[in-house]
């Protein structure tokens, strides 16, 4: 028998498990059949990539300021303009200081006289204070007004008596002298207060004097501000009462003689005259006061500042 030729047999087609089904052994779902080939054995070419029209884009947008960024800036501003003001301040100041050389005014309590002091049973005040009051101007180029200056006496922790000095102009480079007088009518006090005034011959006094001063200089004068003046060590004791003055004695009366015929008539001696003198050192109604030596603070109060 002759050799027949056979035709070559098909090889099959291997089939690649999916991941899954290869780690479960191939026992996993079936993977989806690979997609249809066109006639011919080929695979379809991917769909055209077409791209997007381009689309006009807005402007970008600024970054808004915060609120928070807004407060700063005016803190900033805030503080440049005050320091600003301060630096010029000091430097107004410190002309003005080279310029005029400021000093402050000197106050001093020089004679006081303890006229009466009477505390009742009821431990009720009455007392009368003369006082003289001699205030210096140490500056060559400004001047000080005062109003009316309130002053407050006290003893033993107390007020015994209450009084005003008129206000005054005081030029430069000048000493002024003010004489007042302080009372009290029927102050009531502490029973402790009213014992120690009885016991005592001899009153440590205490004098506080508050009002408002402005200075000037040349045509331009200033707003007034608030002074306080504190006078300690004052030591005064009841003054004796004074001894009525006795009346001069009138002149004796003469009778004009005729004179004698042939003769001249003498004229009659005329009478001596007094001299009356008077000292810084008298008081209202003419009784010699005490000179003291009382140390006088003067404070400056500016707005909430006192100095």
């Amino acid at each position: 028998m002759g050799d027949r030729a056979y035709a070559p047999a098909a090889k099959p087609v291997p089939v690649r498990a999916t991941n899954g089904a290869a780690a479960n052994g191939g026992a996993g779902p079936p993977r989806p059949a690979p997609p249809s080939m066109v006639p011919g054995g080929r695979v379809p070419p991917p769909p055209m990539y077409r791209p997007k029209p381009l689309q006009s884009r807005p402007p970008p947008r600024r970054p808004r300021r915060s609120a928070r960024g807004w407060c700063c800036v005016s803190c900033l501003w805030l503080i440049v303009v005050l320091v600003g003001l301060v630096f010029l301040g000091a430097v107004a100041a410190g002309v003005f200081y080279v310029v005029y050389h400021p000093q402050l005014p000197t106050f001093a309590v020089t004679s006081l006289r303890l006229a009466s002091l009477n505390i009742s049973d009821s431990d009720a005040v009455t007392s009368r204070i003369e006082f003289t009051v001699t205030a210096r101007n140490p500056n060559d180029k400004i001047a000080f007004a005062y109003g009316d200056i309130a002053a407050a006496f006290s003893a033993d922790g107390g007020g015994i008596g209450d009084g005003v000095v008129p206000g005054f102009l005081h030029p430069p480079g000048n000493t002024t002298v003010v004489r007042a007088a302080a009372t009290a009518e029927a102050l009531t006090v502490d029973p402790v207060q009213a014992a120690a005034l009885r016991s005592r011959k001899s009153h440590a006094l205490l004098a506080q004097m508050d009002g408002k001063v402005g200075f000037q200089i040349g045509g331009f004068s200033s707003k007034r501000i608030s002074v306080r003046v504190t006078c300690a060590g004052i030591s005064a004791s009841l003054a004796k009462p004074e001894p009525a003055a006795e009346a001069p004695a009138p002149a004796p009366a003469h009778t004009r003689h005729s004179p004698p015929r042939g003769g001249r008539g003498r004229s009659s001696p005329s009478p001596p005259r007094t001299v009356v003198r008077t000292s810084s050192s008298t008081g209202v109604g003419g009784a010699k006061m005490t000179t003291t030596d009382a140390k006088c603070k003067l404070k400056v109060k500016i707005w909430i500042w006192t100095f």
